[in-house]
């Protein structure tokens, strides 16, 4: 085996497969290094220092089409590949896709679940206020119709003191002494 052959990790021959096995019949490879850490069980970063590694060395080439995507292929550059079928590998990767999705849908349903319950309470709250509101302006209403009602009658009882001959401050005395005694 020729020695450019054996310098190859384990893990950079199965991505160079990978990316083999997801280009063939003239397909692009455009998947992100998270795309990659996933389907490989790798961290990003290993992903991108990998990808990076295998274009330094010239395994890779790396372009960017018109939407200003990454397109990963491969050069002529010979490897000992790992494993003739990678089909296992995107099923993986739509198994995480699909679990993520489906708890990210849970998480979903709880939160609306949660936010419907929080709706209720605040709409039943505004209701109470709004019965709360209007009992007040009723009684502010009603009390303000009594002090009128109470005015009037004050009115006319010091014009019915003056008439009797009772001076404003003879009737101030009367006031006092009966404050007094209360």
């Amino acid at each position: 085996m020729p020695k450019q052959k054996s310098e190859l990790s384990i893990t950079k021959r199965v991505l160079l497969d990978y990316i083999k096995f997801r280009s063939n019949n003239g397909f692009t490879f455009y998947e992100s290094n998270e795309y990659i850490a996933n389907a490989l069980d790798l961290t990003t970063g290993s992903a991108k220092v990998f990808v990076n590694d295998l274009i330094r060395d010239g395994y890779l080439y790396k372009e960017t089409d018109k939407q200003g995507r990454r397109i990963l292929s491969l050069t002529d550059k010979e490897h000992k590949p790992l494993f003739e079928d990678m089909r296992n590998i995107d099923k993986k990767v739509l198994k995480l896709e699909r679990d993520g999705a489906l708890n990210e849908n849970k998480y979903l349903q709880e939160q609306l679940i949660y936010t419907e319950g929080r709706v209720n309470n605040l709409v039943s709250e505004k209701a109470d206020l709004i019965l709360t509101n209007e009992e007040l302006t009723r009684k502010v209403k009603e009390l303000e119709e009594r002090i009128v009602k109470l005015e009037n009658r004050t009115t006319k009882l010091e014009n019915i003191f003056y008439k009797n001959g009772i001076s404003q401050e003879k009737l101030e005395e009367i006031i006092q002494e009966n404050e007094k005694k209360d």
